[in-house]
């Protein structure tokens, strides 16, 4: 997986309907008739789409990747690119976001690319190799039809390759019902579950336990409780799975530890993204801790150190209110996922209002008698003081969890509560509460329970679950009305009035390009934008 690729990531992204390009000279090993019409080829190409969602991630203009989990009850959102989600500002949240437009072209890249794998792979002879590469490819577009879906509500459904031929073909555009889009989530899943094993040879590769991991997560919205519970029970009972001591779970640069299902690979190396020189890495160990560098020396290098987790901006930081639910003498998380205090690690004492911070003491969260935004708390589980060559790098290349075991547990016990099932809902929520260090849950389990053990568990791990799962249970607006950002810090509260306002910011717009070229005939504006 972290082999140079980015010859065939070209000829992939320029395969397109031109005759005259299939005429042309290949300049490469790799043709694309190759690539489209061979067992190897096709691997080489779901190779180039791991390639295509880590650029995703990395994409430095838009930081699109964060927008949503600003947007939560979790979150203090603090400034910078993409703000206006976590206050769900009128002005900027519209068709016209950079932000809108980047994830949709995204994720319909990925779905492209997938369908022309999955329909060069049905014309091959079967074999199992074979299947299980068409089954990444199902995973990659069950993934990214399931990101849209939840992001925008109304997504167009296309399983069809676009080739030479039928570029120019008319097409049909409508939104699809929701069960046309969880119908072909499950038949992809349901592929992948068939033909992958329950770890993939490589790290870092779709694999079974994934696959049914993403399908119990769909199961949660349509409310198939017996579905999310078969695959939450399958991977449990797999023996491959488990979960590791806290303070593991998050520490180091390789992440491939027994609790992670699926793991996004980062390296210096040169496969890290569209590039084949070394790779930009990530902003994801600077997003969430304060940017406590700024009362130290501001940019330089000086005001940077590994005790204090390194180079940040402190964009999303956590709220008083998931601070609040976790019991502080007893629940380890508090501590291992969190940093709650920074220390001037110069030799020089450091004015601070009225006061002075001296060599190796702690900066005051409050200064002057006002809470200091710069020295907030901050979520660890994705700072990287391992991969940075020196604290001040501001890029990451420390592994990126994307789906693990945690998560799958608080989604059993979900499914079981609402299953009715209260003997088993407590087994899993048990699974993550008791490894934090609480005394075993014995009481009647509510989803009130789920809720909080969701956002103790779950908060601040770089792909918007949070807001996927207040909005799937109906309670974004009220939650972020009660409980976003922090009563001492103004610039965070918008949301609080802006959400509620706004009810129709718990879904995105579909960017205005996309209407334009659809048609909006065919394919209308979600309501409440214009």
């Amino acid at each position: 997986m972290k082999r140079n690729i980015f010859y065939i990531l070209s000829i992939l992204l320029l395969f397109t309907s031109c005759t005259k390009w299939l005429d042309e000279e290949n300049r490469t090993k790799y043709s694309s008739d190759y690539i489209y019409s061979t067992e190897g080829g096709l691997k080489l190409a779901v190779n180039a789409v791991y390639t295509l969602l880590r650029n995703y991630a990395s994409d430095t203009e838009n930081a699109t990747i964060f927008a949503l989990e600003r947007g939560t009850d979790l979150a203090v959102t603090n400034g910078g690119t993409g703000n206006y989600f976590g206050t769900y500002d009128p002005n900027f949240l519209k068709p016209s976001s950079s932000q809108v437009a980047f994830m949709w072209k995204t994720m319909y890249g990925v779905i492209g690319k997938a369908n022309e794998i999955i329909h060069a792979g049905e014309q091959l002879p079967d074999t199992d190799a074979l299947r299980a590469t068409i089954a990444e490819a199902r995973c990659f577009r069950a993934h990214a039809y399931f990101i849209l879906y939840r992001t925008y509500d109304r997504i167009w459904l296309n399983t069809e390759p676009t080739s030479w031929q039928n570029v120019d073909d008319p097409k049909t555009y409508r939104a699809a019902s929701t069960a046309e889009v969880f119908d072909l989530l499950y038949q992809d899943l349901d592929y992948a579950i068939e033909n992958l094993d329950w770890q993939s040879e490589e790290p870092g590769r779709f694999n079974q336990a994934t696959a049914r991991h993403i399908k119990a997560m769909a199961a949660l919205w349509i409310k198939d409780w017996d579905e999310a519970l078969e695959q939450v029970d399958e991977i449990d009972k797999s023996g491959y799975y488990g979960l590791v001591d806290l303070d593991d779970v998050f520490q180091g640069a390789d992440l491939n530890h027994k609790e992670a299902l699926m793991v996004q690979q980062w390296s210096r190396n040169p496969s890290g993204n569209l590039s084949t020189g070394t790779p930009l890495g990530n902003y994801f160990a600077a997003y969430f801790i304060a940017p406590y560098r700024q009362e130290i020396g501001g940019t330089a290098e000086y005001a940077c150190s590994y005790e204090n987790w390194g180079y940040t901006y402190g964009r999303c930081l956590p709220s008083p209110y998931l601070f609040s639910l976790y019991d502080q003498s007893k629940d380890k998380r508090y501590h291992s996922y969190y940093i709650h205090r920074y220390k001037n690690t110069t030799d020089q004492a450091i004015p601070y209002g009225s006061v002075t911070v001296q060599p190796g003491d702690y900066f005051p969260l409050y200064k002057n008698g006002t809470l200091n935004r710069l020295v907030y708390p901050g979520s660890t589980k994705l700072g990287d003081i391992w991969t940075r060559s020196n604290p001040a790098e501001t890029r990451s290349y420390k592994d990126f969890i994307l789906y693990r075991l945690a998560e799958t547990y608080i989604i059993g016990a979900e499914a079981a509560l609402m299953n009715g099932d209260q003997t088993l809902a407590k087994k899993y929520f048990n699974e993550t509460w008791e490894r934090a260090g609480n005394d075993k849950f014995t009481g009647t389990l509510t989803i009130k329970d789920i809720i909080d053990e969701q956002a103790r568990e779950l908060a601040f791990e770089g792909h918007n679950e949070r807001w996927y799962f207040l909005k799937r249970l109906g309670i974004l607006i009220p939650q972020v009305k009660n409980y976003a950002g922090h009563p001492e810090i103004a610039s965070s509260l918008g949301g609080r009035t802006n959400l509620p306002a706004n009810p129709h910011f718990i879904r995105w717009p579909i960017p205005e390009t996309e209407i334009i070229n659809m048609g909006p005939e065919n394919f209308a504006q979600n309501p409440g934008y214009n």
